[in-house]
């Protein structure tokens, strides 16, 4: 497992756009999607934690996949915050994320 991302996938990730795996998940009804942000936004909750990277895990039954679907629907929804790239990789790693597998959201049917 490689600590990089493609050349051009890390610099999407460097511009502010996000990037996307799509992972194995825990049922064959559903398909699992890890997504690295970096915010726009100031977050509403003013609890969260000021970060640069979200990272976003979760699972989506297929028959979700193509109409509006609420954060309620999403399963096993898990995110992750950091402030460097070290600590990106750091995450990926203890979750056996390989940064390999990061791609285009439109190349594995991400869904937001």
């Amino acid at each position: 497992m490689d600590n990089k991302f493609e050349l051009a996938i890390y610099n999407r990730l460097k511009s502010g756009e996000h990037v996307v795996a799509e992972l194995k998940s825990t049922s064959d009804k559903r398909r699992r999607w890890v997504a690295i942000y970096q915010p726009k936004y100031k977050a509403i909750d003013e609890r969260e934690v000021p970060h640069i990277f979200t990272i976003l895990d979760f699972e989506l039954d297929r028959d979700k996949i193509d109409q509006y679907f609420s954060d309620e629907e999403m399963v096993n929804k898990q995110r992750y915050y950091a402030n460097t790239e070290k600590e990106v990789f750091e995450i990926l790693k203890s979750m056996g994320i390989d940064p390999g597998e990061f791609t285009y959201p439109w190349r594995c049917d991400y869904p937001l």
